[in-house]
């Protein structure tokens, strides 16, 4: 009898990859309750025997989702704002950006609505491990502008605690539907509710003016 060949790090992670693509696409399509694991297998051309030597159940799938969504958003909003000097600025087009990338990736935002009974302690703790890491990266801006002197001085926490639950508000598992608002009132207003909110006073008679630090400096 020959030797089987194991399979590499590589092959193993390429096939943890397609498992969750598939489970990714049968979540959306059929919703996660009506989704099993034997059907997720069978997308991804694997046995249903192989499928759990890389996830538990299909709650572990959901979680691995949910992380990999929440690194992938956080990716496209540092590479949106590594160029602007202001931080007022960044902060304005992290939360544009946000909802920019949930309106072209709108999986976990349409897997909440549908099956709003799905949200376990496990995968609700985990949410609130991510928004605890999304205040503290919010937090770490709210800072730097206080210290740059472009930020009121205020607790830096609590100003990116209440930014966080700003954009909240009109992202996953909102109660505000469409018929509500547009994506153009959004843009709009939340901006300058940023502005207004954080950007120290300027004297009397005076507009406000954003301190940008050219590049390199």
């Amino acid at each position: 009898m020959g030797n089987v060949r194991s399979i590499t790090e590589e092959e193993k992670e390429e096939r943890r990859r397609m498992i969750m693509e598939a489970a990714k696409n049968r979540f959306q399509r059929f919703g996660y309750s009506k989704t099993t694991m034997e059907e997720v297998a069978g997308d991804a051309g694997i046995s249903k025997g192989t499928i759990y030597l890389y996830f538990q159940n299909k709650e572990d799938v959901f979680y691995a989702l949910l992380g990999q969504e929440a690194l992938d958003m956080e990716r496209f909003l540092y590479r949106r704002v590594k160029d602007e000097p202001s931080v007022v600025k960044q902060l304005e087009m992290i939360f544009t950006g946000a909802l920019e990338y949930l309106e072209v990736h709108p999986y976990l935002d349409s897997i909440l609505r549908r099956d709003v009974d799905m949200v376990s302690p496990r995968i609700l703790k985990y949410i609130f491990t991510v928004e605890d890491h999304y205040v503290s990266v919010i937090e770490d801006y709210v800072r730097r502008g206080i210290d740059e002197g472009e930020i009121e001085p205020g607790n830096p926490r609590i100003i990116a605690y209440v930014l966080y639950k700003i954009f909240e508000a009109f992202s996953y598992a909102s109660i505000l539907q469409e018929r509500d608002f547009n994506k153009k009132d959004i843009e709009s207003f939340i901006p300058r509710l940023i502005r207004r909110a954080l950007v120290k006073e300027s004297p009397v008679g005076k507009a406000p003016v954003l301190k940008s630090k050219k590049k390199g400096a």
